[in-house]
């Protein structure tokens, strides 16, 4: 039967979630603290689907105890899915998937899902590198604005290379989405790192639970080996949080951010697709 998740079922469902995932921790605690996650129990914990719906938007994912459940499990869960999607007016709806698991192609092939992008998740698990020369600080709310300015006009390019919209969050969120996006980045200052030349903001960094969340440089000193020196300098705090290695996720075209992860000794472990479909 398909039903609505019970605390007590969210260790199996993360059990299932990393069978064959490379999960993020803050992609774990955030299943974990997850609001809608239906199940397929059979005797047991078959498979399950999260939902995280904001708006007419929602984030998906599925797992599945087994391969060979992938489908007949999967298509029961996504028809007990749509009754909510039409219930909060969904329509645009995006799904990963682990890249080479021709069971998930096929099941979202069925559903109608269309090929969106590439993610590939890399792991250095090397020696700190020496400290490279370069001027950072802790991140403090009042760098905010120009952080944010830089970082959506660094990452503009590839966003629109992969039509994530909008191409500039910055100049495209609501006064909301920024204000949200403001207070969670104070919430995280621990971990953000701010870097400077001549007091110009020159790029900036996050790295938490030896996870590189965030790295990005100003357009304007793109090319100028800054980027290798901020990897590096992040790196280290990463290692510093857990010596046994640094992870980070990147798009499978920013070529320029693939090479230089490669590198420095950066290798992928994973590649995933994301799949999205319209409902009209």
């Amino acid at each position: 039967m398909i039903r609505d998740y019970e605390q007590y079922d969210i260790d199996e469902i993360v059990r299932i979630y990393t069978l064959e995932y490379k999960a993020m921790p803050a992609e774990i605690e955030a299943l974990k603290s997850a609001s809608k996650i239906l199940v397929y129990d059979d005797n047991g914990i078959q498979g399950f689907i999260h939902l995280a719906m904001s708006g007419s938007y929602c984030y998906v994912e599925m797992g599945a105890a087994a391969n060979e459940l992938i489908r007949p499990v999967g298509l029961k869960l996504w028809e007990e899915a749509k009754k909510l999607f039409i219930e909060k007016s969904i329509n645009f709806i995006q799904v990963f998937h682990v890249k080479d698991n021709l069971n998930w192609q096929e099941l979202f092939n069925e559903i109608g899902f269309k090929y969106w992008y590439s993610v590939y998740r890399f792991s250095y698990e090397g020696d700190k590198f020496n400290e490279p020369n370069i001027h950072a600080v802790k991140y403090e709310d009042k760098y905010y604005q120009d952080k944010i300015r830089l970082e959506s006009e660094a990452f503009s390019v590839v966003r629109r290379e992969n039509d994530i919209k909008p191409y500039n969050w910055y100049l495209g969120a609501s006064e909301e989405a920024i204000e949200n996006n403001r207070k969670e980045t104070l919430e995280e200052k621990e971990y953000i790192y701010l870097f400077f030349e001549n007091n110009e903001m020159i790029g900036a960094s996050m790295v938490k639970n030896a996870e590189i969340d965030l790295l990005f440089v100003n357009i304007k000193y793109q090319g100028k080996g800054y980027g290798k020196k901020i990897l590096e300098f992040t790196v280290n705090r990463g290692l510093e949080q857990n010596k046994a290695g640094v992870n980070l996720n990147a798009l499978a075209s920013n070529e320029k951010a693939l090479k230089l992860y490669k590198n420095i000794g950066f290798e992928v472990v994973q590649a995933q697709d994301s799949r999205r479909l319209f409902i009209k």
